[in-house]
């Protein structure tokens, strides 16, 4: 198996044990055309007996090469396909969000199992683009991504109930 898909393997494991974790579903598209690598879904409850089911969309990327991002220190760099950028600025009525996984250079860090723990080294940051200025570059486009947004579980329940409660983005 070549190395980038392993990567590819290792952010759905990743975005499939978080939702798994919280009791969210993660469903992935077989074909992502629109940059649409997974959707991610929960029932939120609103208030008394209000319920409201919220979705996001994610495109996934991970990356264990400095030539590919960059840590700015607050902020990641990291290089995008323009088609995928410009299908993350496209206002949608299923949110989508950029979750890139960044692992370890060495690839025989980015998994380490025991017979008590599975462990995924690498983290992700996500960020989301909704309404941005779309690129006419031919290749790629450098992105910003707030090291403070970590994909985690808080993080993913958070989003959710945003979207539910229309307070998205």
């Amino acid at each position: 198996m070549h190395t980038t898909q392993q990567m590819e393997d290792l952010h759905i494991s990743y975005i499939a044990a978080l939702c798994a974790a919280s009791g969210v579903s993660y469903d992935i598209q077989r074909h992502d055309d629109d940059s649409t690598d997974g959707i991610i879904k929960k029932r939120i409850i609103l208030g008394e007996g209000l319920f409201c089911d919220s979705s996001v969309r994610i495109q996934l990327k991970s990356t264990a090469s400095a030539s590919q991002y960059e840590d700015k220190g607050d902020h990641i760099r990291y290089r995008l396909r323009v088609k995928n950028y410009n299908d993350l600025c496209m206002r949608a009525t299923t949110p989508i969000i950029l979750g890139l996984l960044i692992l370890p250079e060495d690839d025989s860090e980015w998994v380490r199992w025991s017979t008590e723990e599975l462990l995924i080294k690498g983290c992700m940051y996500w960020a989301e683009f909704s309404g941005e200025e779309k690129e006419d570059k031919d290749s790629s486009v450098y992105v910003r991504i707030p090291k403070e947004n970590i994909f985690n579980r808080e993080t993913m329940l958070n989003i959710l109930e945003k979207i539910a409660k229309e307070e998205w983005p």
